[in-house]
C-alpha cells in the first residue's frame, strides 16, 4: 500500500518532467524544420514518444492513487474508557521513544490512544506499558490511516478535546495545555506553528515556506499548514470523521475539511536536532506538493472542469494562430506550438479527473 500511496508522487513528478523535456524537443524539432524545411524522423519520433510517455505516467499516477484511496478499512475500535481530554499518537517503529512520549502526555490528558501502524518492533508493547490504549493496524498503512483510526477512537471515548502529536519526541507534550486552552477559549482547531521559535534547517525551512505559500493560495490560509501537532474539539472531530481521506496528505486533508471552523495557531518548538526524520526530505516535499494539488483539483471538481475547459479553449485558439502564421509564412511558431501541446494534455487530464470526481460524489 505504501508504494501505491506514493504513486502520484513518483509517476506524476516523472510525467511532468518528461512532458517538459518533450516540449523542449518539440521546440528544437520545429526550429530545425524552420531552418531546413525538413522534419527529422528520429527527432520527431522521440518527441512523440516522450509526449505519450509523460501523459501516460500522469494518468498512471492518478489511476493508482484513486485505486489506493478506496483500500482503507478501519480496524475494529475496542471499547474506550470515557475521557474528556485525549492525546492521539500515530506510531510506526518508535519503540525507543513512544514510551516516554506517552508518559509525558498522560500528565496533561485523561487518556492516551496510540495507533501502532503495523510496526515490526515493540512499539505497541512500549506504548501499552507506558499507559496508553493501543490499537494495532495489521500492516503499515501510513500516517493518514493512523490518524483516521485515532479520530474514530477519540469519538468512541466521548472526547470533548483531542490533541494529536508525533511519537518520535519532536513534539513536546508540555505544550498540550496551551493547545487545549486555545480550544477552551473558543477555537475548534488549533495548529502548532513551528516557524516563530523552531530552528529548522535552512533548506528545509525554505522548501516548507514555499509549499506553505502554495497551500495558502489553493487550500487554506494557515501559516504552518503541515504541522503535525494539533488540537480539535468534538465538533472538529465529527467533521473530520465524515469524509476524511486517510491515504494521502493528512495535514492538507485536515486543513481542507476544517477550513470553515475557527482555527488558531500558537507557537511551538519542534526538536529537529535530537531525532533524525525517517522520511526522505525530497520525497516528503513532493508528497506535500501533490497532496495540495490533488486536494485543490478533486475537492471542487466543477472548478477543475472549468479550468480544464478554459485551458483547452486557449490551446485551440493558439493552434489556430499557429496554423494561420504557418499558412502565411510557412514557418511554425516554436513557443506557441509547444504551449499548445502541453495545454491540451493538461486540459484533457483535468477534465477527465473532474468528471471522475463528479461521478464518485
Amino acid at each position: 500500500m505504501r508504494g501505491a500511496k506514493y504513486a502520484l508522487v513518483y509517476f506524476g513528478t516523472a510525467g511532468v518532467i518528461i512532458l517538459l523535456l518533450a516540449g523542449l524537443l518539440l521546440l528544437t524539432l520545429l526550429g530545425k524544420y524552420n531552418e531546413t524545411r525538413k522534419v527529422d524522423i528520429l527527432h520527431a519520433t522521440a518527441t512523440f514518444m516522450l509526449f505519450a510517455l509523460g501523459q501516460s505516467l500522469l494518468i498512471a499516477g492518478v489511476v493508482a492513487y484513486v485505486t489506493v484511496r478506496k483500500s482503507y478499512t478501519p480496524p475494529p475500535i475496542p471499547p474506550m474508557p470515557p475521557a474528556s481530554v485525549v492525546a492521539l499518537i500515530p506510531a510506526y517503529n518508535e519503540e525507543v521513544r513512544v514510551g516516554s512520549v506517552v508518559r509525558e502526555a498522560r500528565k496533561y490528558v485523561d487518556l492516551v490512544i496510540v495507533v501502532d501502524d503495523g510496526s515490526s518492533d515493540n512499539t505497541a508493547r512500549e506504548a501499552e506499558e507506558a499507559g496508553a490504549v493501543v490499537i494495532r493496524h495489521p500492516q503499515n498503512m501510513g500516517k493518514g490511516a493512523a490518524v483516521a483510526t485515532l479520530i474514530k477512537a477519540a469519538l468512541a471515548a466521548g472526547a470533548k478535546y483531542a490533541v494529536i502529536l508525533d511519537a518520535d519526541g519532536q513534539h513536546d507534550p508540555a505544550d498540550i495545555p496551551k493547545l487545549i486552552q486555545a480550544l477552551k477559549d473558543g477555537a475548534d482547531h488549533v495548529v502548532g506553528n513551528r516557524f516563530p521559535t523552531t530552528k529548522m534547517p535552512a533548506l528545509r525551512r525554505f522548501g516548507y515556506k514555499a509549499l506553505a505559500l502554495i497551500h495558502r493560495v489553493l487550500v487554506s490560509n494557515i501559516k504552518d499548514p503541515f504541522s503535525g501537532y494539533r488540537a480539535f474539539t468534538d465538533k472538529a472531530l465529527q467533521l473530520l470523521n465524515q469524509d476524511f481521506d486517510p491515504s494521502y496528505g493528512v495535514e492538507t486533508e485536515i486543513n481542507y475539511h476544517l477550513r470553515g471552523v475557527r482555527t488558531v495557531e500558537i507557537p511551538i518548538e519542534v526538536r529537529y536536532h535530537e531525532f533524525a526524520s525517517k522520511a526522505n526530505p525530497v520525497l516528503q516535499g513532493l508528497n506535500i506538493f501533490w497532496s495540495i494539488i490533488w486536494t485543490f483539483l478533486t475537492k471542487s471538481p466543477v472548478r477543475t472542469l472549468v479550468i480544464g475547459a478554459v485551458l483547452l479553449s486557449i490551446s485551440i485558439v493558439l493552434l489556430q494562430y499557429v496554423i494561420d502564421i504557418f499558412n502565411l509564412t510557412r514557418y511554425i511558431r516554436l513557443t506557441y506550438t509547444a504551449v499548445t501541446m502541453l495545454l491540451e494534455i493538461i486540459a484533457a487530464i483535468l477534465i477527465a479527473l473532474a468528471i471522475a470526481s463528479i461521478i464518485k460524489k
